[in-house]
């Protein structure tokens, strides 16, 4: 089956029989000048159908001003960063794979720590509830008047005290303020004891006042 022309095929065709036509009209009716100028047309017909249209060319751009370098701008010489090796990758997989496996690893770490202080503590609630401490040790009651001096001899002494601005005095052995039990008077101080038998045992040392 034959193909069909296109339309190049046909318009070439067309021209080729049209300068034929001429240069045999030529040919044979005006010599060779003739025939020579209608090969020449025909060449021409046929170049413009080959070539197709004539590009243009603008002249106008050609007299634009030159663009000067600007060496801070985009430098066409200068490559990106290298692309990492398989290598490197491979390092920074394995790297990234032991951090992760290291963050993990803290996690649960921290985890179970929390967990046993919760453990410990739920323990020590319990025992504390089972097995409460002993109530706290009654302490004795505490010496609110002040040692400001004594008369007579060692063997004798007779001590002077202040509360508010109240003196009274007392000798060893003697009970002050109901509380109080004075066991020895001394030059510096005065030991005193407690009359209550639940702090028997325990004294306190009342230095010698020097203020007011």
């Amino acid at each position: 089956m034959a193909r069909a022309l296109s339309k190049r095929e046909r318009n070439l065709l067309a021209a080729l029989a049209l300068g034929a036509g001429i240069w045999m009209w030529y040919s044979w009716g005006s010599g060779d000048a003739p025939a020579v100028a209608a090969k020449k047309e025909a060449e021409k017909a046929k170049s413009a159908l080959v070539m197709g249209k004539v590009p243009l060319v603008h002249m106008e751009l050609l007299d634009k001003a030159e663009t000067n370098y600007d060496s801070h701008g985009r430098d066409l010489f200068k490559y990106s960063t290298r692309p990492p090796s398989v290598a490197e990758v491979r390092r920074m997989k394995a790297e990234l794979a032991a951090a992760q496996k290291a963050a993990a690893l803290a996690a649960e770490a921290q985890r179970k720590a929390a967990e046993e202080a919760a453990q410990r503590a739920a323990a020590a609630a319990i025992e504390a509830k089972l097995h409460p401490p002993p109530p706290p040790k009654p302490q004795p009651p505490p010496v609110t008047f002040r040692y400001i001096g004594f008369v007579g001899p060692p063997k004798d002494r007779v001590a002077a005290f202040d509360l508010n601005n109240e003196t009274f005095v007392a000798k060893a052995g003697e009970v002050v303020r109901k509380d109080y039990r004075i066991d020895e008077i001394r030059y510096e101080s005065v030991l005193i004891s407690f009359v209550n038998p639940e702090f028997k045992g325990q004294t306190r040392e009342l230095p010698l006042s020097r203020g007011k």
